[in-house]
């Protein structure tokens, strides 16, 4: 099997733990972190409130702001954020999903630890995929089974003085119990463009800088991103549910939606 994964995204969600604990805590769970991961620094995302009327559209910040702990390992391969609602991981580099659970195991119990995490509602995983052009090509990657539903789609009205690199199908699919969620979306990374999401540059920019792709004229970027939710999203007396932690529904969890998300790269590429 062909592997095009660039970056990895793993995401656990758990019961909030009230901003003034969360706060008071993050000296202590940065002292027993930093030996994992020694690069850190604090963050504070802030709110805004957008305001609409006659002279125009604007945004304006209010109070309410949040802190999350960024931290990065020695060698720049795991970025992890912490917040007190819960614990993102980022990979830059192509990691299995068998080391990826067992590294995520160790951070997570410093931080239940540390946090006192009683419950968890939803866990995430999300592969980054980049796909070269075929040689004599610009518009058909390799290793996809159908290149001309991926690639780029050309209108006559924007031939002349347009590139087009925008997304060129997005999709979301739920499973039929409500607790698997997949969206797939798909674009065209230009030379010296970024294939990280920009939400997380913050996270690379902690690294030394944010990746550009710089291999070709294009590449096709597939992005798989999994929900995999304790409760129906869609029952309104049940989608706040949430499931007592433990290491082994985690994990149980994480292993349900890899399946998915795997089989979906599967139908996508062609098998060896």
């Amino acid at each position: 099997m062909s592997n095009h994964i660039s970056a990895k995204f793993f995401g656990f969600v758990y019961s909030p733990v009230p901003s003034e604990v969360f706060s008071g805590r993050l000296p202590d769970l940065t002292n027993r972190l930093r030996r994992y991961l020694p690069r850190h620094e604090p963050h504070t995302i802030s709110g805004f409130r957008l305001q609409v009327n006659e002279s125009g559209v604007a945004t304006q910040q209010i109070n309410e702001s949040h802190q999350e702990l960024h931290m990065v390992d020695a060698q720049g391969l795991w970025g992890v954020k912490v917040g007190n609602t819960g614990v993102s991981f980022s990979a830059s580099n192509y990691v299995s999903f068998e080391d990826s659970v067992t590294y995520i195991e160790e951070i997570v119990a410093i931080i239940a630890e540390v946090l006192e995490i009683y419950y968890f509602s939803r866990v995430s995983l999300r592969n980054i995929n980049l796909f070269g052009l075929l040689p004599g090509e610009d518009n058909r990657f390799q290793d996809i089974q159908d290149e001309s539903y991926w690639g780029r789609q050309e209108f006559e009205t924007l031939q002349d003085g347009f590139v087009c690199n925008g997304a060129s199908t997005r999709h979301e699919y739920f499973s039929h119990d409500y607790q698997t969620q997949i969206q797939l979306a798909s674009g065209v990374v230009l030379r010296k463009q970024s294939y990280i999401p920009q939400d997380e540059w913050d996270i690379w920019k902690l690294r030394g800088g944010i990746p550009v792709q710089n291999e070709s004229d294009a590449m096709l970027l597939i992005d798989i991103n999994g929900t995999r939710s304790e409760a129906p999203m869609n029952v309104p007396d049940q989608q706040n549910n949430v499931t007592e932690y433990r290491w082994e529904h985690v994990r149980r969890s994480f292993e349900l939606l890899h399946e998915v998300v795997n089989s979906v790269y599967f139908d996508i590429t062609i098998k060896d």
